[in-house]
């Protein structure tokens, strides 16, 4: 897969879009729409509207001709059907043509959206905050969407933060209308900025809710209390160049009638903590050094005698989690100050973190995290701003051409017993006995799901970690090698990563076997 179609897979959900997409129970054909919500130098932020769709998928491409099938294999397909989901693209070029399509399908048939097509901006313009009332960067064009009503936002006021998870704030229209948000996030964040992410309205006092019965819309001259509880909709939060980027997307019934109002607010925001810089670009923590395969090297640019903690995660491990980087920095970050360079090596361990071992893989998405820390007694938890984010992908290994000889000798009800005979140009090899039906799943397109470009980089990344026993990481020939523990009655595949004495590495599959 070239580059441009790899663009998807550092998509990042829920940022500053809306997406609504309602299960099929009608027994009708699905319908789907795009909207761009916003566009930069290097990112893009769409909608997505669809209905009667069990499930969805979009891509960018190249403009020409395209299919459903297409669309669902290449691009990113989405199966959680719910309210309230948005969609950002990153790593753009700047002054750059893209297009952008979606598809959906139920059980009645499939459909395409019309495209559309927008151009980046020249770099350096990614819509960063302002601190002025008058920030013309509220004045950013919005969707139109049937149904919603744009606002402009001017400035927010009576931001007040409950601890430890709890924040108010009103932003105000320019006609001086309000608009109430209760926020509630998670209780272990223990700091007074707002947590990064998308909150969606309910009654509940769970993380990333903003509570319905404290949150609503105030027109200009009506005292609180007398306005207009929200309904339905989302409000996404992001830093740029150290400023709140607020997008909504709310409803709220007016005498009967039910309204919908959509805003972007880019600024400070009251009684809110961020992170530190201005408008003309926030210093950056962190900053990436170089990025191999097995490694990467980074470091953080704080003063001396200034505290931070940092984190550092697979991808895919943060994405299954409520994405709080804050409570993610005080739950898992360790803490440093001044200025600090890491070398990140698989298998090594941390220079500056006694005990703390490196787990690096090739071919992989890893986030470092990292946040200025109040380190006055009692407040070691508290974050002085916001969690700075950077995201480094390792390169996939050197292909090798180390060779490794296997001679299936017994197969029993629960182990195999084999010959492995290394080749002279082999260094080492790792050994996993996958079940052949897990394997093929695999194959089959779980590689995508989980961030690589083929099926051989997938297993080149997991066999290590699978046969994580030393006995079974050959070093040099084995004869008469015992592998117990197998299922019995039960299909399995030999699966050897090769690494020869110049660091490549070769995938081998053998053929399946059955234990008895």
């Amino acid at each position: 897969m070239n580059r441009f179609f790899r663009l998807l897979f550092v998509a990042l959900c829920a940022v500053t879009a809306l997406c609504g997409c309602e299960k099929n129970t009608d027994n009708v054909a699905p319908t789907v729409s795009v909207t761009l919500v916003e566009v930069g130098s290097t990112s893009a932020k769409i909608s997505i509207q669809a209905k009667n769709a069990d499930e969805y998928a979009y891509m960018l491409y190249d403009g020409d001709a395209i299919s459903v099938e297409r669309v669902f294999n290449e691009g990113v397909t989405v199966k959680e059907i719910g309210n309230g989901l948005g969609f950002g693209i990153s790593n753009l070029e700047p002054e750059t043509t893209y297009y952008v399509i979606a598809a959906a399908r139920n059980s009645i048939g499939e459909t395409l959206s019309e495209p559309i097509k927008f151009t980046t901006a020249k770099s350096g313009d990614n819509g960063g905050g302002n601190n002025d009332d008058n920030n013309d960067d509220n004045n950013t064009e919005l969707p139109d969407i049937d149904g919603v009503e744009n606002v402009t936002i001017t400035k927010t006021q009576d931001g007040r933060w409950y601890e430890p998870f709890n924040y108010y704030v009103t932003l105000v229209r320019d006609n001086g209308d309000r608009i109430i948000l209760d926020f509630y996030t998670l209780d272990e964040t223990m700091s007074s900025y707002l947590p990064y992410g998308q909150y969606s309205l309910g009654n509940s006092y769970d993380p990333y809710i903003i509570h319905s019965e404290s949150s609503g819309y105030i027109p200009a001259g009506v005292a609180d209390g007398n306005g207009y509880n929200f309904t339905d909709g989302y409000v996404s939060v992001d830093v740029a160049n150290g400023y709140y980027s607020i997008y909504f997307m709310l409803t709220y019934d007016a005498n009967g009638t039910s309204k919908s109002i959509q805003g972007l607010y880019n600024g400070l925001m009251s009684g809110a903590a961020v992170p530190e810089g201005d408008n003309q670009g926030a210093k950056k923590l962190i900053e990436v050094l170089d990025v191999g395969s097995t490694s990467f090297k980074f470091r953080v640019n704080a003063e001396e005698g200034q505290y931070w903690r940092c984190s550092v995660v697979d991808k895919r491990v943060y994405d299954q989690t409520a994405s709080n980087p804050g409570a993610w920095v005080v739950t898992y970050g360790f803490m440093l100050d001044g200025t600090r360079t890491f070398d990140w090596r698989n298998g090594e361990m941390c220079e500056h973190v006694p005990g703390y071992m490196m787990n690096v893989s090739s071919s992989t998405d890893y986030l470092i995290l990292v946040a200025l820390m109040d380190y006055s007694e009692g407040q070691e938890n508290n974050l002085l701003g916001g969690v700075e984010i950077v995201q480094v992908h390792t390169e996939a290994e050197a292909e090798g051409n180390g060779s490794v000889e296997v001679e299936i000798k017994e197969i029993n009800r629960n182990d195999i017993v084999f010959d492995c005979m290394l080749g002279d140009d082999v260094w080492c090899c790792y050994v996993a006995m996958m079940e052949t039906a897990n394997l093929q799943e695999i194959k089959d397109g779980k590689y995508a799901l989980a961030g690589y470009n083929s099926y051989e980089e997938c297993m080149l990344s997991l066999i290590p970690g699978l046969s994580h026993d030393s006995m079974r990481q050959f070093l040099e020939s084995q004869v008469n090698y015992k592998w117990d523990y197998l299922k019995y009655t039960t299909s399995y595949t030999m699966c050897i990563k090769v690494v020869d004495m110049d660091n490549g590495v070769r995938f081998i599959e053998l053929e399946p076997f059955t234990t008895k």
